[in-house]
């Protein structure tokens, strides 16, 4: 499946020669909003649609892919396993749920901070 099949592509960014960042949402709203800014965007639900949409486009991904709390929450597993093979890019960027943040940026900055520390016994 190509690009094209998941979602529109914003034509404020069309003609643009430069890489310009993908968001992959699972809220018309939210997909609204960044193509409001030139941001490509696509709308998906479910977690294998999800994952099925990353792994066809891997190679074709932007280095910056912003994603929704859900999205994220979904999608963990494969971004770790990338992380794991030593993939870099595209660098996942978090933004809040339009209903109710879920937190998912806290816990995982706490986790980060952490592991810097070399402990889980404090209280953040």
């Amino acid at each position: 499946m190509g690009r094209a099949e998941f979602g529109r592509v914003s034509a404020l960014s069309e003609g643009r020669t430069e890489e310009i960042p993908l968001a992959v949402v699972d809220n018309e709203i939210l997909a609204l909003g960044f193509e409001m800014v030139g941001v490509k965007a696509v709308v998906l639900r479910g977690r294998r649609k999800l994952l099925e949409f990353f792994r066809e486009q891997e190679k074709s991904l932007p280095h910056v892919v912003f994603v929704n709390e859900r999205v994220f929450e979904e999608i963990e597993p494969y971004r770790a396993d990338m992380l794991r093979k030593g993939k870099i890019k595209p660098v996942f960027a978090v933004v809040p749920d339009l209903e109710k943040p879920r937190g998912v940026r806290r816990r995982q900055l706490r986790q980060l901070l952490l592991r810097a520390l070399g402990t889980e016994e404090i209280k953040i």
